[in-house]
């Protein structure tokens, strides 16, 4: 009764898991695009905090990696591309914008629940960045404009980031793996690199994207 007992459970375990494995989706390559929406937290030359801050607008561009762990789970790393910084509306329709470029990698742990027409997705893990290059630009109210580019060295900002990731959407597999999501990036380093203690910089971003798998 035992060996029966024992040999019914472990037919179960093995008929569960091949069903599991026969469920869920295969490895899939893609890219994501759409916009960022990007402030700075903490101090700097400038007042982030101050009225006329404002969230800088800039693109969001990947690829991404998808690892299936079962047919509600995967673990999804990417390669992006996207800006980070801040924007500055002062009075007499003075903008300055201030761009950094990074180059991102987000290794994201995701759960999915639907049907195999249209699924919701929460995805969330954390994130390490690398800046390239920063890009300043000003504009005054009778059109004159100022373009500078800097390194982050010369910024006096440490290129390294990282933080962590949320975000929500919606898949639809039927329709070529298309899926759209809200995320948002909340980073935890301290990218001033001033010297001086207790001052600290900090990105955050709320990324709106489109993207197609194959």
């Amino acid at each position: 009764m035992k060996k029966l007992l024992a040999t019914t459970l472990l037919a179960g375990a093995l008929l569960g898991t091949a069903q599991a494995a026969a469920e869920k989706d295969d490895f899939q390559f893609g890219i994501r695009m759409g916009a960022q929406f990007s402030k700075l937290r903490g101090e700097s030359d400038f007042n982030f905090e101050s009225k006329y801050s404002k969230a800088l607008t800039g693109p969001a561009f990947g690829f991404i990696f998808e690892i299936p762990v079962n047919a509600y789970f995967e673990i999804r790393p990417e390669l992006n591309f996207g800006s980070q910084g801040h924007k500055f509306a002062l009075p007499n329709d003075v903008n300055y914008n201030y761009w950094m470029g990074y180059v991102q990698v987000p290794v994201l742990f995701r759960g999915q629940f639907g049907s195999d027409k249209v699924r919701g997705f929460l995805q969330a893990g954390p994130q390490f960045g690398y800046g390239a290059f920063i890009l300043a630009r000003a504009k005054d109210g009778n059109g004159n404009k100022e373009k500078d580019s800097y390194s982050f060295k010369d910024q006096s900002l440490k290129p390294f980031d990282a933080g962590i990731t949320i975000g929500a959407g919606v898949e639809f597999p039927a329709a070529k793996g298309i899926e759209l999501e809200v995320r948002y990036y909340g980073g935890m380093a301290n990218i001033n690199d001033y010297g001086v203690d207790g001052l600290k910089t900090k990105n955050q971003s709320i990324h709106t994207t489109v993207a197609f798998k194959f």
